[in-house]
């Protein structure tokens, strides 16, 4: 029987990383089964699900320490629970994109607005980049959300447009 765990990893980019991040795993048994990596200015930050035995992931948390070594990232390997949640009611999913001129609490005024409404942030991808004509920052968000079934989209539109009329944001909500 497979079990899972979380394994992340960050640390100074360069050449090579995923493919030793990557070889850790397949060397002791793991499987990759999903991951999110990304540059953040130089940090690069690994997130990955790995399956295996109980022998498997026992052996991936024993030597977690060779790979930081031979690595130089800072990484830790949490077990995950892959039953679904007791409870959970069905979703529907949604991707919200925004933007608007960078200020502080942008992603905080809407996974705010989220949560009152029992909304669940899926993923979220943020960048800052600069206006093409007046270089002004300008900071984007796109999450992917799952919505209750039983709400009525008109609701959260009615929310999500509230706030980000508040803020000066621009939105578009749409079905996946």
């Amino acid at each position: 029987m497979d079990h899972y765990a979380v394994l992340t990893a960050i640390g100074a980019d360069r050449p090579g990383l995923v493919d030793e991040v990557s070889a850790y795993v397949l060397e002791r048994g793991g499987n990759l089964e999903d991951s999110r990596m990304v540059n953040l200015h130089g940090q690069f930050a690994i997130m990955m699900l790995v399956s295996g035995g109980d022998s498997v992931i026992s052996r991936l948390t024993k030597e977690l320490g060779d790979l930081q070594a031979a690595s130089a990232l800072h990484a830790d390997l949490v077990p995950a629970d892959m039953t679904p949640a007791a409870g959970r009611a069905p979703a529907i999913p949604y991707r919200l994109t925004t933007s608007a001129m960078d200020h502080p609490g942008l992603v905080q005024s809407v996974a705010h607005v989220l949560r009152e409404l029992g909304v669940n942030i899926e993923s979220a991808e943020t960048t800052l980049q600069q206006a093409p004509i007046t270089g002004t920052p300008l900071f984007e968000m796109e999450l992917v959300v799952a919505v209750p079934a039983g709400m009525p989209v008109a609701r959260l539109r009615d929310a999500v447009g509230a706030a980000c009329d508040e803020l000066n944001i621009d939105w578009q909500l749409t079905t996946l």
